[in-house]
């Protein structure tokens, strides 16, 4: 049965030395293959494409795109076609991607509400985002928030706000996901858990200088 990428972004970065060429690219054409490695190859040289044009309108009196490194940012496979009924030979409606949904979203606008039901773990596509607890704390394209949602029947812990206009996330239900793609399941998982581990350390930076400026007050007094 084939597959189709939806929703991705590379970034490709040259690798010419001392070239700062690393810019990303969102794929709208519908790319389509038997496996999920056909849809990524092609995908990837797509990428590469839009990537010379760019470079070489910057770098191409010095040199051409040498050796690009072409990485999927985000972006999700979904199964096209008609699916076979459970126990029969007949087929009934089209594959529904039930592990991520995508949203966009407008500077200042919520993102996750503190208190909401947490279903899934968010993945910046486009823009960026920040939790309100901790506005220096940024999340960038790549970056995934959300940790409450690996916790059965929890709540959001802080609102999260779009850091800027057309901000777009990609809400993944990792339960679904772990089912459809594994691999992307698991990075997600790693990504929210080393997020929370640095809100802990920041959070613990600011209750430190705060205790200090406490005692440095009462010594004053």
């Amino acid at each position: 049965m084939p597959y189709k990428l939806k929703n991705a972004v590379y970034s490709v970065r040259c690798r010419y030395p001392r070239c700062t060429f690393n810019s990303q690219f969102e794929i709208e054409q519908n790319i389509m293959g038997m496996t999920e490695q056909d849809v990524e190859i092609e995908a990837k040289r797509i990428a590469r494409d839009m990537a010379l044009t760019k470079h070489d309108a910057i770098h191409a009196t010095r040199h051409t795109l040498r050796s690009p490194d072409i990485r999927k940012v985000s972006g999700s496979y979904e199964l096209v076609g008609p699916v076979p009924r459970r126990g029969s030979g007949t087929t009934y409606g089209v594959a529904k991607q039930k592990d991520v949904y995508y949203k966009e979203y407008q500077r200042g606008e919520v993102i996750l509400k503190k208190g909401d039901d947490a279903t899934s773990v968010c993945e910046v596509v486009r823009g960026s985002a920040y939790p309100e607890r901790n506005r220096s704390h940024r999340y960038r394209v790549g970056d995934s928030f959300g940790a409450a949602a690996l916790l059965a029947r929890h709540q959001r812990t802080c609102d999260v706000i779009a850091g800027s206009d057309g901000t777009k996330v990609a809400f993944y239900n990792l339960i679904e996901l772990s089912k459809t793609n594994p691999k992307k399941a698991r990075e997600m998982f790693s990504a929210v858990m080393e997020d929370t581990f640095k809100v802990i350390q920041n959070l613990e930076k600011s209750i430190d200088r705060t205790k200090k400026e406490i005692e440095r007050e009462v010594v004053r007094g």
